[in-house]
């Protein structure tokens, strides 16, 4: 027998059995003991935005969503924000699968989001075949890197040099969001982070991890005194020092807003006592570090694979706010069957310095793409003949495809430093 089931929004005072939910699905410990984690989620939950599917009175699936702005490609070396939505912890429990719940949440969310002005939403998909049934598509690429540190590369040094200062936890925090501000605004796909990311990223206000250890924090200070820089790292496999050779180092984070600063952070690291291996997880495929090294070999990629997908909710908006590597016009014929709030006829009038897109039903299409395409390449982080290959962009006029490969391309590849 078939139980009814319901979806609805999630007010604070039913917060528990919603994360006793997600916890269990996840395969982490539904136990809640940690008063401090409590006090996190009680400041950052919004009713709004959390939905629960409940089955008999038990909440047995969820989703939550949250406000953020996005990078956008707007000139060679800078961005613009746009406004989205950020989807996360979305599970159905394994007694209650096939039955609606995920799709009636997640059709629900986007449509709030679209009412609400969100432009486009983002997520990371825990499984590819899920989240493009819901538009969702890939947009930003990360790899997974170990740094052989015991060679003892040489890196190129910084033109000017920089203070190296240890820091605790703490005293972290305020550098660190003005750098990952200036940071963030130089390459396309990062999202902003509020204070409650920072403190639960750091493991501020008790919210460290059981058996987690607390990051060694760095910051990069240059000549006048600013703050250019940070990283946090954390040993895992320390041994003994007769065992010296065996340390491997997680380096969390290395987030610079100037060349000098990553150059200087990166001669820190490779130059730590006793340290054998460096591994990095979800860097950017670019990550430029094998290039400064005497032994470009020493930076080994591990993985590399998708991590941001992204589905556009408001096509205009979208493509008026981004700018273009070349100038061009085109008329895009947007299909979108997963939804429909991106699908329509659109005239794309764009370049390096102006960007203007219309709905325009009557004017005759020179490409018909689907609208997860047009989110795969919207950050530069696909190329438009991946997805013509895939068969979701069909030229209506020759050589419409490579001008629209020529107005999306961007020098960096997206990348977004901050999991959610």
């Amino acid at each position: 027998m078939t139980s009814t089931t319901e979806i609805r929004h999630v007010p604070a005072g039913e917060m528990v059995p919603w994360l006793r939910a997600m916890r269990t699905t996840l395969l982490a410990d539904p136990a809640l003991r940690d008063e401090h984690s409590l006090t996190w989620w009680r400041e950052v939950w919004n009713p709004d935005r959390v939905f629960g599917g409940y089955a008999e009175g038990r909440c047995v699936a969820t989703l939550r969503t949250f406000p953020t702005t996005l990078t956008i490609p707007s000139g060679p070396a800078e961005c613009a924000e746009l406004p989205i939505d950020a989807l996360t912890q979305v599970t159905v429990a394994a007694t209650h699968r096939r039955r609606g719940l995920l799709t009636r949440m997640l059709t629900q969310s986007l449509q709030d989001a679209r009412d609400r002005g969100e432009v486009a939403s983002l997520l990371l998909a825990a499984e590819w075949a899920i989240y493009g049934r819901f538009g969702y598509w890939p947009a930003v690429m990360s790899s997974d890197y170990r740094i052989l540190a015991a060679r003892r590369p040489q890196i190129l040094r910084p033109k000017a040099a920089h203070q190296l200062i240890g820091v605790d936890p703490d005293d972290l925090l305020e550098p660190a969001a003005e750098v990952h501000r200036r940071a963030r605004l130089q390459r396309a796909g990062q999202i902003d982070r509020t204070t409650a990311d920072w403190q639960r990223r750091l493991g501020l206000r008790g919210l460290r991890s059981p058996g987690v250890r607390e990051p060694v924090c760095v910051l990069a200070r240059n000549a006048e005194g600013r703050v250019d820089g940070y990283a946090t790292w954390r040993v895992q496999d320390a041994g003994s020092l007769l065992e010296a050779d065996q340390v491997q180092v997680d380096v969390d984070e290395v987030l610079a807003a100037t060349e000098d600063a990553y150059r200087a952070l990166w001669h820190y690291l490779l130059n730590l006592d006793l340290v054998r291996v460096l591994r990095l997880h979800a860097y950017p495929v670019d990550e430029p570090l094998e290039w400064l090294l005497s032994d470009g070999r020493a930076a080994q990629r591990t993985w590399t694979g998708d991590r941001d997908w992204l589905r556009l909710l408001d096509v205009p908006v979208a493509l008026s706010a981004r700018r273009y590597s070349s100038t061009d016009r085109l008329v895009l014929e947007v299909v979108d069957r997963d939804g429909g709030w991106a699908a329509g006829r659109y005239t794309l009038d764009g370049g390096p310095t102006h960007a203007e897109c219309r709905a325009t039903p009557a004017a005759t299409a020179d490409l018909r793409l689907s609208q997860r395409a047009l989110a795969g390449i919207y950050l530069g982080g696909n190329t438009v003949r991946s997805q013509q290959l895939a068969g979701l962009v069909d030229e209506e006029t020759p050589g419409a495809a490579a001008r629209l490969e020529s107005m999306f391309w961007t020098a960096q590849q997206p990348w977004n430093a901050t999991s959610f």
